[in-house]
């Protein structure tokens, strides 16, 4: 696909998509530190492509709007990923530069699902010997959509990180098809039997209301039930706070997310963490609105 051709693609997606405005895609390999809900200072490490959304899931809920590429090859896109000698430079510089900022953890996320990257396992090399020369006492992680936890070479680089927050919306593959919207070859069972069979992770899951909901009884039912099966040392559950990729979409008040937590500490025994923001959401001056 040209580039002119995916300009389009994007604006057919945004037509399609959007009538609210989303967060421009991150610019560069690094971002941050930013005040993480869940990681508290966190540097962001992007190594999605910055010009379009490439992506396994095209979420409902995405603050990055529609996924302008949806696939889980990423050969024909291979150049468009940052190379590992920009990858190296870039957190160098982002980790040498004075400490004034704290950093608690350096997290991959950014524009797409990370592990993506066809070097993601050489990445994480890099960035851990970095970390460890720079910010010993910081953590190194990924926040992921686990659709590419069935992979061997996805599952060694896991292995090597201090953290794996692995994304898990529903409790059934019909749900899933509805929020996730996955790309072809991207299986629900594929990613529960993944994600059981990974040691020490965390659990993330964003509820929503309106539309398209998982917050009906059966839903959170078949989400505790698998949470059950998976064991994750702790779940993470959470609601909307930035704009949607869709529209008609609500926030699941904090009181609910409780109940949910609640109901799933006391069926499975796996400790959940409520997170909520702590005041509404503002678009920095650095987030122009879409058009």
């Amino acid at each position: 696909m040209s580039k002119i051709d995916l300009k389009t693609e994007s604006r057919r997606y945004r037509e399609r998509y959007l009538e609210m405005p989303t967060i421009p895609l991150q610019s560069g390999i690094t971002y941050g530190p930013v005040r993480s809900r869940r990681l508290g200072w966190s540097l962001g490490l992007n190594i999605s492509p910055i010009s379009y959304k490439f992506c396994s899931f095209n979420c409902v809920y995405c603050q990055y709007g529609g996924t302008t590429i949806c696939t889980i090859k990423t050969s024909d896109w291979r150049e468009d990923f940052p190379a590992l000698d920009d990858f190296e430079k870039a957190l160098e510089s982002a980790l040498h530069k004075p400490k004034d900022n704290e950093i608690d953890n350096i997290t991959f996320s950014g524009n797409g699902e990370p592990t993506l990257h066809p070097q993601f396992e050489e990445l994480v090399d890099i960035a851990k010997k970095l970390q460890r020369k720079y910010f010993p006492e910081a953590k190194l992680g990924v926040l992921s959509n686990s659709s590419t936890v069935a992979m061997e070479k996805v599952r060694r680089a896991l292995a090597k990180l201090d953290f794996r927050i692995m994304k898990l919306d529903t409790g059934g593959p019909e749900t899933f098809r509805k929020i996730n919207r996955p790309c072809p070859g991207v299986d629900y069972e594929a990613i529960l039997n993944g994600l059981k069979s990974l040691e020490n992770i965390t659990l993330q899951t964003m509820f929503i209301d309106g539309a398209i909901s998982n917050i009906g009884e059966q839903e959170v039912s078949e989400w505790m039930e698998k949470v059950g099966e998976i064991k994750p040392v702790k779940a993470q559950i959470y609601s909307l706070h930035r704009p949607t990729a869709t529209t008609s979409l609500g926030e699941v008040s904090a009181e609910k997310l409780e109940e949910i937590a609640a109901q799933t500490e006391e069926a499975t025994g796996v400790t959940v963490e409520v997170i909520v923001a702590s005041s509404p959401y503002r678009r920095r001056y650095n987030e122009p609105y879409r058009k």
